[in-house]
């Protein structure tokens, strides 16, 4: 008789013990779950303000980041291929476009090369500038 209570002693503890591991299991999911979600296309580090006043730097011949130029597009990202080079823009609304060399940009501007850390972009006029990833454009030298 005492085998048969310590039988159910152990069926008792057994049936405990995965009744525990199972509710472990769906809390696990649960916490998966939260890791899962989209994370925003807009970067929330990044100032609400321009950085268009950098130290040393000649405001007086840069076009302001809000200018018709890009469409208030900023440079987030380039890569340079072996065969091809491309610019990733930003949209306002969060929305990023890829652009390749000699490929237009907006009605009035042309995305003419493309570096690691700068594009060069020409308006409709023949002008270029140089695009940069701080947000600064400025008149290329050439």
């Amino acid at each position: 008789m005492n085998i048969i209570n310590k039988f159910k002693i152990y069926l008792a503890l057994f049936v405990i013990l995965i009744f525990q591991l199972q509710l472990h299991n769906l809390k696990a999911e649960e916490d998966n779950l939260i890791d899962d979600e989209e994370l925003p296309a807009i970067d929330p580090f990044a100032g609400g303000v321009g950085t268009s006043n950098q130290a040393g730097s000649d405001t007086s011949n840069q076009v302001g980041a809000n200018s018709g130029l890009l469409n208030n597009m900023r440079l987030v990202g380039t890569i340079v291929g072996e065969n091809k080079k491309i610019a990733i823009f930003s949209s306002p609304d969060g929305g990023a476009s890829k652009f390749g060399e000699n490929e237009a940009i907006t009605d009035s501007t042309m995305l003419i090369d493309v570096f690691n850390e700068v594009v060069i972009v020409q308006d409709s006029s023949g002008n270029e500038f140089e695009v940069y990833m701080n947000n600064i454009i400025k008149p290329s030298d050439g």
